[in-house]
């Protein structure tokens, strides 16, 4: 993969939320306490109120600006692949992702003098389903088209690392602010469907998807620093800036309980 070109543009219609905003919000009542940050069971704490986080994840939290998680809507992600197996230009619109709250963290970690985190979880199963435009080569097959389509993964491991600072707002209130997110993500079991491809070609379209989920462990392996972009990209932009960049250090891991 060292020659191959790997480019995204990930474009959300998400949060527009940052460090430094006027208004100071508190963590919902409704929802699990905070952790303390000099608690010496803090990150078993972490992980406990990630598990608790799951229902309410589910519909969605207003007060942060979460939006919900089952589906997971991703409006728009843009692809472009460049090397021997995928070479490449694709764009998925309105993807529907299901399973995303399915999740078990077995670390979560906050190194508080340090400023960093470190997190691991897997997701049981995940379903994506959207619609496709794609034209480009795999292996030796030409792909070329646009429909819907269905993917899945029977078992997606995720390890993301943060490092945040302090800062101060406008207000003079403190936030954590990310400066580094960065992802690895390792999937079984991917398969992966597309209908519309060649005109609605069946005999091309059968040909192309065998050729796909034949060689689908391999085409992985190409595609996943786009993924493991995209990964990165959810976890930055969406939980932690949407929390750290509107709840105040003081009220977000404050010092004693």
């Amino acid at each position: 993969m060292k020659n191959a070109k790997v480019f995204i543009e990930f474009s959300l219609t998400l949060l527009s939320v940052f460090a430094g905003i006027s208004t100071a919000k508190d963590w919902p009542k409704y929802l699990p306490p905070t952790c303390h940050r000099f608690d010496k069971h803090l990150n078993n704490c972490l992980v406990d109120t990630a598990h608790k986080m799951k229902p309410f994840l589910v519909k969605g939290i207003p007060e942060l600006g979460f939006p919900p998680f089952e589906p997971f809507i991703l409006p728009e992600v843009k692809l472009q692949q460049g090397s021997s197996a995928l070479n490449f230009k694709a764009t998925l619109i309105d993807t529907a992702i299901s399973g995303l709250t399915d999740y078990e963290f077995t670390r979560f970690d906050f190194d508080v003098p340090n400023m960093q985190f470190f997190c691991e979880c897997s997701i049981r199963q995940l379903r994506l389903k959207g619609n496709y435009t794609v034209k480009g080569k795999i292996l030796i097959a030409p792909i070329e088209g646009s429909g819907t389509f269905e993917a899945s993964v029977d078992n997606c491991n995720a390890t993301v690392y943060q490092k945040v600072v302090e800062e101060k707002g406008k207000n003079g209130l403190t936030y954590l602010t990310p400066v580094f997110t960065n992802s690895s993500i390792q999937v079984s079991g991917p398969k992966a469907v597309l209908q519309g491809l060649f005109d609605n070609n069946s005999q091309l379209s059968n040909i192309t998807n065998k050729v796909i989920n034949d060689n689908v462990n391999e085409l992985f392996q190409d595609l996943k620093p786009v993924l493991e972009k995209v990964v990165t990209n959810i976890m930055q932009d969406l939980l932690f800036k949407s929390i750290e960049g509107q709840i105040p250090f003081q009220k977000l891991y404050p010092p004693i309980p």
